[in-house]
């Protein structure tokens, strides 16, 4: 066998060189490159309200506690965050907010949430932020009880020591939060509330998934996050139904709004006009907000609509003012001797 000249050497040493460089090469970008799930959870976090762009003002002078437990048996609920205005001496109505994140994600504290609690407590109302278990860890019912025991704790003579009337109380829920609010709210109305829950005077959702049965609107990317939540191989189990607002609208339920974007990607317009149309053909008072944007949940939220919303909640949950009893009315005097009655008048 020739020997090996040194040019032949270098060649074959850079060829080999080359060789491994192209081999490392491939092997970092099968390395670098994301799969069908990491390009999935990428497109539901660009999308989440955390991700949004948020421009809602809110008070600086806010009185927040944290971690104010919720437990009316021990072992239920999470703690929330309590938002109330400073000086504030009457009970006020508690709104409690609730996160969304696809079930999976997001917390109470996240400052787009803080500054939701604080906004609600600068329009006269209680601000309660609120967590629960998150999937898939935690899938359904878990997120559920968890808000459930949050409306319990509000409605319960505990949540009187942080300014809440407790006769009066709403949810308002964003993406998988605004699920969430309107099953607990459909199932307390329907006299089965979870974790003791009574029924709520109000609901705002956003951008909320109502549906999770087979052959709602979806949107391929956020398929695998409602199975990760009810737990399921697809969307046909019993879970589905169970966790879908939709299948629970009754002529108990309370008043809703419902806030959507009409050019929405992850969450269809058309979950929100389906349950808008159960609602009206039960009968029971719900206003909508069908936005002219793609924005996502709490994405939605400026301070215009932010205006329309409290004005809302207000009706919802604020006594007009006391009508003077008719006996103080000038028509209510007596009649004159003689003069009959007004019936008789016409004849």
């Amino acid at each position: 066998m020739p020997r090996s000249t040194p040019a032949r050497r270098s060649v074959a040493r850079a060829a080999l060189a080359a060789t491994a460089v192209v081999v490392l090469s491939g092997g970092m970008l099968a390395a670098c490159s994301p799969s069908a799930e990491d390009r999935r959870d990428q497109t539901i976090a660009a999308a989440s309200s955390e991700s949004a762009t948020f421009t809602l003002s809110a008070p600086a002078d806010v009185l927040v506690s944290e971690d104010v437990p919720t437990a009316m048996v021990p072992g239920a609920g999470m703690p929330v965050d309590v938002c109330r205005a400073e000086g504030a001496t009457e009970p006020r109505p508690a709104v409690l907010a609730v996160h969304g994140g696809s079930w999976a994600r997001g917390d109470k504290a996240h400052p787009h949430w803080r500054t939701i609690c604080s906004w609600l407590a600068g329009e006269g109302f209680v601000g309660v932020s609120v967590n629960y278990r998150l999937a898939p860890e935690h899938p359904f019912p878990a997120g559920a009880d968890d808000v459930a025991a949050a409306v319990a704790w509000a409605q319960s003579d505990a949540a009187e020591a942080y300014g809440i009337d407790p006769e009066r109380t709403a949810l308002l829920g964003g993406s998988a939060g605004g699920n969430l609010s309107a099953l607990v709210a459909l199932e307390a109305a329907a006299g089965e509330g979870r974790a003791g829950a009574d029924p709520l005077d109000a609901v705002i959702t956003l951008s909320s998934p109502f549906d999770l049965t087979v052959g709602s609107a979806t949107s391929p990317t956020f398929e695998q996050s409602m199975l990760d939540y009810l737990d399921c191989a697809a969307r046909d189990c019993e879970r589905a139904a169970a966790a879908s607002p939709q299948m629970l609208v009754g002529e108990d339920a309370p008043p809703f709004l419902v806030v959507h974007g009409m050019r929405e990607q992850l969450i269809p317009v058309q979950q929100a006009t389906a349950f808008i149309g159960a609602l009206a053909a039960a009968g029971t008072p719900a206003t909508r907000e069908l936005i002219d944007s793609e924005a996502h949940s709490i994405g939605l939220l400026d301070d215009a609509l932010a205006g329309r919303l409290s004005d809302w909640l207000r009706g919802m949950l604020v006594p007009a003012p006391a009508v003077e009893a008719l006996d103080d009315s000038p028509l209510a005097a007596p009649l004159p001797a003689g003069a009959g009655s007004a019936a008789g008048a016409l004849d």
